[in-house]
C-alpha cells in the first residue's frame, strides 16, 4: 500500500532515553531497547490500516529511524556471518559500485550524516528525492558506520519481540547483496542471479557496475530478449547501457561490457555487435533523436564499437556469410557520402589519434576502410 506521508515532530527526549540493562550491542555503540520499541510503534503508523481514516495519526520516517535500522541491520548481518570490511574498503567499494559510472538520468544521491541514499529512478521521475522513505521504491541506503547497504530498513520487517527478547530476521536478499559485494562471496552471487535479478540489473544498467562477467552476461541477455520482442524490434537500445552521461555531464563507457561482447562474439554469434551497430545508425546519429553526446563523444563511441566490429567482421565474414551478411562496417556507412554522410567522424577520430586504438588508425589510414565500399564498379561505356 502506498503510504501517505505527514511530517511529525520527533522530540529530542526520545533520542535520550536510556535503559542500561537492555542494550543492543553494535560495533560503533549501544542501541537502547526502549528506543527500538518506541520506533517500532511509530513505524506501525507509516500507513493507514484498512479501517483507519485518521490521516493525522500517520508517522513520517526520520533520519533517526534509518540510523536505528542501520544498527539493527549491522547486528543481524554479523549474526549471519558477515565479515565487516574496514573503512577504506567499504568507502572505495561503494564509490566504485554506486558513484563511478552511474547513468545520472536515472540516479540521484543524497548524503546524510550517518548514511547515503542512492535513488533509483528508471522512469526519470521529477523530485525523486521526496520518495526517499517510501518503501515502494528500490532506493539503496549505504551505512559507512556499519559497512553495509540495504533497502529502506524498517524495524518491523527485521525484528520480532517477545518481552525483552529481540530477534533479528533479515531477508536473504540483504544478506546476499552485502556478502557478495563486500565479502566477495561467489555463492551469494549465484543466489542473487537466481533470486534477485532486478537488483543485479540495477547495479549494471543504472550504476554501471560491470566488473562481474556473470552479471554482464545475464543483463545483456535479458535486455536483448526484451528489446528484440518489442514491436518494432528495438535491439539498438542496448547501446544505451554501454554509453551514458555521468553526473558531471561527461561520457562514460562501460568498457567491461565491451570486453564481454568482444569475448563472446564468434562466427555464429554477432547479435550484440549488430545491436551496437544499429545503435550508431538508429540512435547515436539519428536525425530524429536529439543526442546528449557531443560530436567528439559520439566519435569516441564509434571508435570503441568499430575497434571490435571491424576486425571481427573481417575475420568471420568468409566463414559464415549468413550471420556476417553486412556489406560493410557501420563506420563505412556512417562516413560515406552515399549513405549517412558524416565525414566529420573521420576528422574527429584523427584529431584524437583514434582514441588510442592502433588497429583502427592503421585500418583507416591505410585505406582499408574505403576498400569496404560495397558499390559495384561501373563499367566503361
Amino acid at each position: 500500500m502506498k503510504k501517505i506521508i505527514i511530517s511529525l515532530f520527533i522530540t529530542s527526549c526520545l533520542l535520550s532515553c536510556q535503559n542500561k540493562s537492555n542494550e543492543l550491542k553494535s560495533k560503533k555503540g549501544n542501541m537502547n531497547m526502549e528506543l527500538i520499541k518506541q520506533h517500532m510503534k511509530f513505524q506501525d503508523r507509516i500507513e493507514l490500516s484498512e479501517n483507519d481514516t485518521d490521516i493525522l495519526n500517520l508517522y513520517h520516517l526520520t533520519d533517526t529511524d534509518i540510523e536505528i535500522g542501520g544498527q539493527v541491520l549491522s547486528q543481524g548481518m554479523k549474526n549471519n556471518g558477515y565479515i565487516v570490511p574496514d573503512d577504506e574498503t567499504f568507502i572505495n567499494k561503494t564509490k566504485e559500485i554506486f558513484e563511478k559510472y552511474p547513468d545520472c538520468s536515472c540516479v540521484d544521491v543524497k548524503k546524510h550524516n550517518d548514511f547515503t541514499t542512492y535513488f533509483v529512478n528508471p522512469t526519470k521521475e521529477k523530485n525523486i528525492i521526496k520518495s526517499e522513505y517510501d518503501y515502494t521504491y528500490d532506493h539503496i541506503f549505504a551505512f559507512p558506520k556499519y559497512k553495509l547497504i540495504s533497502t529502506l530498513p524498517l524495524l518491523n520487517d527485521m525484528i520480532s519481540l517477545s518481552g525483552n527478547n529481540l530477534n533479528i530476521n533479515l531477508d536473504q536478499s540483504t544478506i546476499a547483496r552485502n556478502k557478495y559485494l563486500f565479502n566477495n562471496n561467489k555463492g551469494e552471487l549465484a543466489w542473487l542471479l537466481f533470486n534477485d535479478k532486478e537488483f543485479l540489473k540495477i547495479l549494471l544498467v543504472h550504476f554501471g557496475y560491470d566488473k562481474e562477467e556473470k552479471i554482464n552476461e545475464f543483463v545483456l541477455k535479458d535486455l536483448y530478449k526484451e528489446y528484440s520482442e518489442e514491436s518494432p524490434n528495438s535491439i539498438e537500445k542496448i547501446g544505451e547501457v554501454f554509453f551514458v552521461k555521468d553526473c558531471d555531464g561527461k561520457l562514460r563507457i562501460r568498457k567491461n561490457l565491451l570486453k564481454y561482447v568482444d569475448k563472446i562474439t564468434t562466427k555464429d554469434n554477432n547479435k550484440y555487435l549488430l545491436a551496437l551497430s544499429e545503435y550508431i545508425i538508429s540512435i547515436l546519429y539519428s536525425k530524429d533523436i536529439q543526442s546528449s553526446f557531443t560530436e567528439d563523444e559520439k566519435a569516441e563511441i564509434v571508435a570503441h564499437i568499430s575497434n571490435i566490429e571491424i576486425p571481427k567482421m573481417n575475420e568471420y565474414k568468409v566463414e559464415n556469410t549468413t550471420v556476417w551478411n553486412a556489406k560493410a562496417s557501420s563506420l563505412f556507412y556512417l562516413q560515406s557520402e552515399n549513405a549517412m554522410n558524416h565525414p566529420e567522424v573521420l576528422i574527429i577520430l584523427k584529431k584524437h589519434n583514434y582514441f588510442g586504438f592502433v588497429f583502427l588508425k592503421n585500418y583507416i589510414e591505410s585505406g582499408h576502410l574505403l576498400d569496404e565500399d560495397p558499390t559495384p564498379p561501373q563499367g566503361d561505356d
